[in-house]
C-alpha cells in the first residue's frame, strides 16, 4: 500500500492558494486586488475509493472541512473513528468549505488517502484525485504553504531622522515580529535606504498600535526604518521566509564579476519561488504568465524542480470559460500555452500535459476567437498588448503577437498529437506565417516592422527577436536581422532584463557568445556596481541616484529583485556549458561547451532528473553525469558521455 497523503480535487490546492496571493499585495497603506479574474475553489466535493478489509477495522478521516463518510453501515461523521467491517468496501467521504478547499488524510490498515481515490464536484464526472507529494502527515494543513523559515538579525542599526533604520545587508523576504507593540509606531519597509527613510511615497508603510498584531505579514526588505513618538522601541525579531529548494546547477569561471552575477541572479529566483513563480517580491507579488514564463525556462538550468512549474502553470490556467487573456494580456495566453509543451519537452511528463489538455483548448479557443478578419491578434476591449515596456508601436497587429500566435499554432499541433487529436493547426500556422511574411517583413531595410496599420513602419526589437527565437525566418535571414536590428545603435536598446534574456538568447542562437558575455558583464555587471544584491526589473545605465528606482509614477515603485532579471543562469547552462536536450524529457541531451571570453569554466547543469558536470581549460573539455544520454562535442569531435562516468576532449 501507498503512503497516505492529503488528497483533493485537481488543482484546487494551486486555486486555494493562488486566490490568497491575489490578494495579498499592499501599497501605500492600502490593501490591493489583482485587476483579473481570479478563480474559487470548489464549495463541495465527493471522493470515492472501493477496497477490501480483511477483517473488522477502524479508520479516521482527518480534514479541515465539514461533512460526512458514506459507508455501507450508513452515514459516519469526519474527524472521528469509525467501524468498517470485514469485506468489500465501497466508501465515498463528502466534504464542503466555505473558506479553504476540500482535502483529507486518512491512513488506516487497508485503505489510505492516495492517488487511488476519484471525485467529482457532485456531477458525476469521475477523475484521479490531486496531491502534494511533501504533504504526508495527519498534522498538515494543505491550507498552508510549507514555507521554511530562519532567523536573520541585522548588519546594522542607526539613529536617524528620529527614527532607527536596520540594514539587513541584502534583499530579503520575511516576517518581522515585535516582543510588543506600542501606540504611535511607524514601519516603512525599503529595498533601498532611501525608500525606508521616505516614510510618505514608500511602497510599503504602516502605522501601528499596541491593539495591532505584533507579528506582522511577510514582506520585501533590505531596510526598515522604524520611528516611536514615544521614543520606545520594543525589539523585534525577522525571519526569512523561503522555499527549501536547492539549486542543482552551479558556475564559476575565472572572471569574478560573471561569478558574483550567477550568485545573485541565483539569489534573485530563489526569493521569488515561492508558492507560484513570482514577478516580484515587494510591490508586485502577483503571477504573470510573461514572467512565469522565463521562470519555467530559468528553472530548467537551475533546480529543475518539476513541481513549482506545475503548480505555476495549473494557478494560471484558473478555470474556464475564458472571459479574458490570462493577466488580461494577449501576449500572455499564448506563452501559457507555448509553456505547457516546453514543460513536456523537458520533462517528458505526459500525465501532467493531460491534466491541462482540456484548459489549453479552452484557452486556445479563447485566444481565436478575438482575432480579427485577417486572423490576426489585435487589443479588443479589456485587451493589453504589452510584449515590453520598451518603445514598440502597439496600434493594430502588431508584429511580434502574430509570431506568437504563430508559436501557439505550433504549440497546439504537437500537443494534439501526442494526445491522438486532429486539429487545423498546421495550415493555420503555415498561412499566418506566409501573412507575417508578407504584411511586416521588409526587404529593404532587412527587418520586420512593429505595425503595418499605424502606418509609422517602425523597427523595434522585440519582433525582430522573436523572428530569430521563434524561427519564423531562416538562418540567412536571421543574420541579416541581426546585423540591421540587433547591431544597429539606431533601434531603440531594450531596458528590462525581461526582453533582453530574449535578445541575448537569439545573439547565442546565431553563435555571438562573445557579444552576449560582453553585454551581461555590462549590464548586470551595472547593477552590481551600484550596489544591487538582487536583480533589478528595470535597469538604465544612464539614470543616477534615486532615478533607478523610481517606475510607474511612484518613486520607489520599480522593484529590485525581479524574477525575469535572472536571465544568466540560463544563458550559461545553455549556450555557454552548451547543455541541451536533444530529445524529450533528456532522455538523450549534448554538450557542446562554448566558452567565448572564458579561459576556463567549471560548472554542474541540471538534466531533468540528473546533473552533469561540465569542465573546460583552454583546448580540453571533459563532462559526467549521473544519467545517461548525454554526448560531449568540442572542436568538431564527440564523445559519449557515460553514466556515472566521464568523457574528455582535448583538441
Amino acid at each position: 500500500m501507498s503512503t497516505a497523503k492529503w488528497i483533493w480535487y485537481p488543482a484546487e490546492y494551486e486555486t486555494y492558494h493562488h486566490k490568497l496571493l491575489s490578494f495579498r499585495r499592499q501599497e501605500y497603506g492600502c490593501d490591493y486586488a489583482c485587476h483579473w479574474y481570479v478563480a474559487n475553489t470548489e464549495l463541495s466535493v465527493r471522493f470515492f475509493r472501493t477496497f477490501v478489509a480483511q477483517e473488522d477495522t477502524y479508520i479516521k478521516v482527518i480534514t479541515h472541512s465539514k461533512g460526512m463518510i458514506r459507508t455501507q453501515n450508513g452515514l459516519k461523521p469526519v474527524n472521528e473513528d469509525i467501524l468498517i467491517t470485514k469485506g468489500e468496501q465501497q466508501i465515498c467521504v463528502e466534504l464542503f468549505d466555505l473558506e479553504g478547499f476540500c482535502s483529507f488524510y486518512l491512513d488506516s490498515k487497508y485503505v489510505v488517502s492516495d492517488e487511488n481515490w476519484t471525485t467529482d464536484l457532485h456531477d458525476n464526472h469521475f477523475i484521479n484525485v490531486a496531491c502534494e507529494p511533501a504533504l504526508t502527515s495527519p498534522g498538515d494543513d494543505p491550507r498552508k504553504f510549507p514555507f521554511e523559515y530562519k532567523e536573520v538579525k541585522p548588519v546594522s542599526v542607526e539613529e536617524i531622522n528620529g527614527g532607527r533604520l536596520y540594514d539587513f545587508g541584502k534583499e530579503m523576504f520575511g516576517i518581522i515580529e515585535f516582543d510588543k507593540l506600542i501606540d504611535g509606531m511607524f514601519l516603512s519597509y525599503g529595498e533601498s535606504r532611501e525608500e525606508a527613510l521616505d516614510k510618505v511615497t514608500s511602497v510599503i508603510h504602516e502605522s501601528l498600535s499596541a491593539d495591532d498584531e505584533a507579528r506582522r505579514p511577510a514582506r520585501a526588505f533590505r531596510y526598515i526604518f522604524v520611528t516611536s513618538e514615544s521614543g520606545e522601541y520594543p525589539h523585534f525579531t525577522a525571519e526569512y521566509e523561503y522555499l527549501p529548494i536547492e539549486d542543482k546547477a552551479s558556475f564559476r569561471c575565472e572572471n569574478e564579476k560573471v561569478n558574483k552575477i550567477w550568485d545573485i541572479c541565483s539569489y534573485t529566483f530563489h526569493l521569488n519561488s515561492r508558492e507560484f513563480f513570482l514577478d516580484g517580491i515587494k510591490r508586485d507579488r502577483w503571477v504573470w504568465s510573461g514572467d512565469a514564463y522565463q521562470s519555467y525556462m530559468i528553472n530548467n538550468y537551475l533546480y529543475a524542480d518539476r513541481a513549482i512549474t506545475k503548480r505555476t502553470i495549473t494557478a494560471l490556467f484558473g478555470k474556464p470559460p475564458y472571459r479574458t487573456h490570462i493577466n488580461t494580456i494577449n501576449d500572455y495566453s499564448a506563452y501559457l500555452i507555448i509553456a505547457v509543451l516546453e514543460y513536456y519537452e523537458a520533462t517528458g511528463d505526459m500525465e501532467f500535459v493531460k491534466s491541462v489538455w482540456e484548459k489549453t483548448k479552452a484557452l486556445y479557443d479563447f485566444i481565436v476567437s478575438r482575432l480579427d478578419e485577417r486572423g490576426y491578434v489585435v487589443g479588443l476591449y479589456g485587451d493589453w498588448i504589452f510584449i515590453d515596456w520598451g518603445e514598440v508601436d502597439k496600434q493594430g497587429a502588431v508584429c511580434a503577437e502574430q509570431i506568437l500566435l504563430w508559436k501557439t499554432y505550433l504549440s497546439m499541433q504537437k500537443l494534439s498529437s501526442l494526445l491522438g487529436e486532429d486539429g487545423d493547426y498546421p495550415s493555420r500556422a503555415e498561412k499566418l506565417r506566409d501573412n507575417i511574411l508578407r504584411d511586416f517583413w521588409r526587404e529593404d531595410r532587412k527587418a520586420f516592422i512593429d505595425s503595418f496599420d499605424s502606418g509609422k513602419e517602425q523597427i523595434s526589437r522585440q519582433s525582430n527577436i522573436f523572428a530569430i527565437l521563434y524561427e519564423l525566418v531562416d538562418s540567412d535571414c536571421a543574420e541579416k536581422i541581426f546585423r540591421n536590428v540587433l547591431e544597429n545603435d539606431n533601434v531603440p536598446p531594450i531596458t528590462t532584463p525581461y526582453f533582453k534574456l530574449y535578445e541575448l538568447m537569439a545573439m547565442c542562437k546565431l553563435g555571438r557568445i562573445e557579444e552576449m558575455q560582453t553585454y551581461l558583464e555590462g549590464y548586470w555587471g551595472g547593477m552590481l556596481a551600484l550596489g544591487a544584491t538582487s536583480v533589478w526589473e528595470q535597469f538604465k545605465p544612464d539614470e543616477r541616484g534615486t532615478e533607478h528606482y523610481a517606475m510607474y509614477g511612484g518613486s520607489y515603485a520599480r522593484s529590485l529583485c525581479h524574477a525575469w532579471g535572472s536571465g544568466p543562469i540560463l544563458l550559461l547552462g545553455k549556450y555557454v556549458c552548451g547543455v541541451k536536450p536533444t530529445s524529450t524529457g533528456y532522455k538523450t541531451f549534448e554538450v557542446e561547451p562554448k566558452a567565448g571570453k572564458y579561459k576556463s569554466f567549471v560548472a554542474d547543469v541540471p538534466v531533468n532528473n540528473g546533473v552533469v558536470h561540465v569542465e573546460f581549460k583552454g583546448n580540453s573539455v571533459s563532462a559526467s553525469a549521473d544519467v545517461e544520454g548525454g554526448t560531449l562535442i568540442f572542436g568538431g569531435k564527440s564523445a559519449v558521455i557515460p553514466k556515472n562516468g566521464a568523457a574528455e576532449i582535448v583538441i
